[in-house]
């Protein structure tokens, strides 16, 4: 009895819609393409938020989360390849700020925001994709410690800064 009330609760939250409006994805290769995108985007953006950073010892630990988070989009991508899915490779819009502490503050949004994404997607796969689920779980874990590391930038950084 409990289990087929959870079976239709999972299916009512599958058709439910994200907070933004968009459909969620239900598809597997579909949820390892939008976080490989994503945490593309976010390597890149990272790494373009180094090169401007104030400060070397700053910069080296912005292009480590950036070396980190290229090399799980790897992983991402290669799942996906495995799955027999292809990937197109598109330009990425970086966000960016007019100084430092607005460009740590959106890389710890959005790093938030993926790891979010990254988390309810590995609930829904629970039962449908258990090793997809696994590996979305185990990508959230390895990424705690950039939040961290982007929290305690946005503390350190001085928000009346006019820096480049």
């Amino acid at each position: 009895m409990i289990r087929e009330l959870w079976k239709k609760l999972n299916a009512i939250l599958r058709q439910a819609s994200t907070g933004n409006g968009k459909p969620q994805i239900l598809d597997p290769a579909e949820i390892l393409g939008t976080g490989y995108r994503d945490m593309r985007r976010l390597a890149e953006q990272i790494t373009a938020h180094a090169e401007r950073a104030p400060y070397p010892h700053v910069a080296e630990r912005l292009r480590q989360i950036a070396f980190e988070k290229q090399r799980c989009a790897t992983i991402l991508k290669e799942k996906i390849l495995g799955l027999g899915r292809e990937l197109e490779e598109s330009q990425l819009e970086l966000k960016s700020g007019k100084n430092h502490w607005e460009r740590m503050v959106q890389d710890l949004e959005d790093q938030k925001s993926l790891e979010t994404f990254f988390s309810e997607q590995a609930a829904r796969l629970v039962d449908e994709a258990a090793e997809i689920a696994d590996l979305l779980k185990k990508v959230v874990a390895e990424q705690l410690p950039h939040k961290e590391t982007l929290l305690d930038l946005v503390m350190r950084a001085d928000p009346q800064a006019e820096q480049n």
